[in-house]
């Protein structure tokens, strides 16, 4: 909870105070960038974006009992005003002095795919020892990041920080204010690239969060990623995890069970956890390595990490696996990349009964776009779909490779319009997945689905 008086955030953020000069000393007790959320005694800060500006919600956030408002503009209120050039210039440097009262643990994640799923788990790990602070679903932004480390108390012992970034030099602005004490990266995959050029541009971009580490601090990367392993001889106290022998938390004897998860034996220095994480795919042992490598580093005992990665539960949209009254959906519908929707088709595929893929255009993918969701459909076609319902003009070049392979193929350009053609395509104990970029807006279909099956 924040304890900074209007004058200190005025300092902080390099603003002018206007208001009564008695209001100086008083202190704001919350922060927020949505006008609905306001409550009393809290600083409002309009965020100028591309369809909105927050400016303009300032009335109704006053009428709801804030204190006060950062603003861009010169226009008067009738409340307490912190003039500044930029409200997210001001959000980050308030977040960053105030991250910067609190002496305790902080763990940093990034990557391209699984960076929310493993903040989820990291967080659960460390929940079953420590009072322990995490982004809410995956607000990992400029905002996102700047808004969860003001949730900080003193009762919190430990915070998990997920940061992800579209442009070059967001991790290293992110991690500024984050100052982790652990810096994790997941993976080097195709996700944005089309804003890096190379993979090797988006290592660049993501290992950046190791120069805000500190020289305590400790690396943790996928050691079996072929660009994250050649972090090994560059980084000082890095941490590994894998599946491959020369990792230095490594899985050994994975089971694959289905969409009822994944057993495995983690296995570390002179220790071994057995423990089955309830959600499908070779990616979340991966995960739970991961998550158990942060663990350990920070004095989690084995029987707890065994805890937390079995009482993990996945975040909405994110390959929930939910049984309707006739068939079975898996909801990963918030967001896709190459490596992620290639996973997610090959678990469909392995369940039971039809296999009903709809699918959506991932974006940011650059000038190999079309090839990207070309090989989806090639993935489709070997894993052996029985229905490809795609999406998106992108996503047409998928459905292409599905239809010359014989595959029953449906492609919309609407939402409304898939929804129409299920009520004849749909059947009985069909395993369904659902999954898309978030722009590309399935998951009303992944609602649809569960309301009406």
């Amino acid at each position: 909870m924040i304890s900074f008086t209007l004058g200190e955030i005025a300092g902080i953020t390099g603003g002018r105070y206007s208001g009564p000069k008695e209001l100086l000393d008083r202190r704001i007790q919350d922060a927020t960038i949505d006008s609905r959320t306001v409550q009393s005694g809290c600083l409002f800060v309009p965020i100028v974006g591309d369809r909105f500006d927050g400016h303009y919600f300032i009335p109704q956030a006053i009428d709801k009992g804030a204190i006060a408002v950062l603003a861009e503009n010169k226009k008067s209120y009738t409340c307490p005003v912190i003039y500044v050039d930029s409200t997210i210039k001001a959000l980050l440097a308030m977040a960053k002095a105030y991250r910067a009262i609190f002496d305790i643990p902080v763990v940093g994640i990034t990557g391209s795919t699984g960076k929310t799923t493993t903040k989820e788990l990291v967080a659960n790990v460390l929940s079953q020892k420590f009072n322990t602070l995490k982004n809410e679903r995956s607000f990992n932004n400029h905002t996102g990041v700047p808004l969860t480390l003001l949730r900080l108390n003193q009762e919190h012992r430990v915070a998990v920080i997920e940061m992800g970034t579209n442009t070059p030099g967001e991790i290293a602005a992110l991690a500024d204010i984050v100052r982790p004490t652990i810096g994790v990266i997941t993976n080097i995959g195709e996700a944005h690239i089309e804003f890096f050029g190379t993979r090797d541009g988006i290592l660049k971009e993501k290992s950046d969060i190791f120069k805000y580490i500190g020289e305590s601090g400790r690396a943790i990367v996928n050691g079996d990623d072929d660009k994250l392993c050649t972090l090994r001889g560059k980084l000082k106290n890095v941490l590994t995890y894998g599946l491959n022998a020369d990792n230095d938390i490594r899985g050994e004897n994975v089971k694959d069970m289905g969409l009822e998860g994944m057993r495995f034996d983690i296995v570390y220095g002179g220790g071994r956890i057995t423990a089955t994480i309830p959600s499908p795919g070779i990616h979340m042992v991966m995960n739970s390595l991961c998550a158990a490598a942060v663990g350990l580093t920070l004095g989690i005992e084995p029987e707890l990490i065994k805890q937390g990665i079995e009482s993990y539960a996945p975040v909405e949209g994110r390959m929930q696996i939910i049984k309707t009254q006739r068939l079975t959906l898996l909801d990963d519908s918030f967001n896709a990349n190459p490596t992620s929707m290639a996973a997610a088709i090959n678990i469909a595929c392995r369940a039971s009964g039809r296999t009903v893929l709809i699918l959506g255009d991932m974006l940011e993918l650059g000038e190999n776009s079309a090839e990207y969701h070309r090989n989806m459909g090639k993935k489709a076609v070997e894993c052996g779909a029985d229905i490809m319902i795609g999406k998106g003009p992108l996503m047409k070049n998928a459905c292409e490779e599905t239809e010359r392979a014989g595959i029953e193929t449906m492609h919309f350009d609407t939402s409304e319009d898939i929804m129409r053609a299920l009520d004849n395509c749909l059947r009985d104990g069909d395993t369904v997945l659902v999954k898309a970029s978030h722009g590309t807006n399935l998951k009303d279909v992944a609602e649809y689905i569960k309301a009406n099956f």
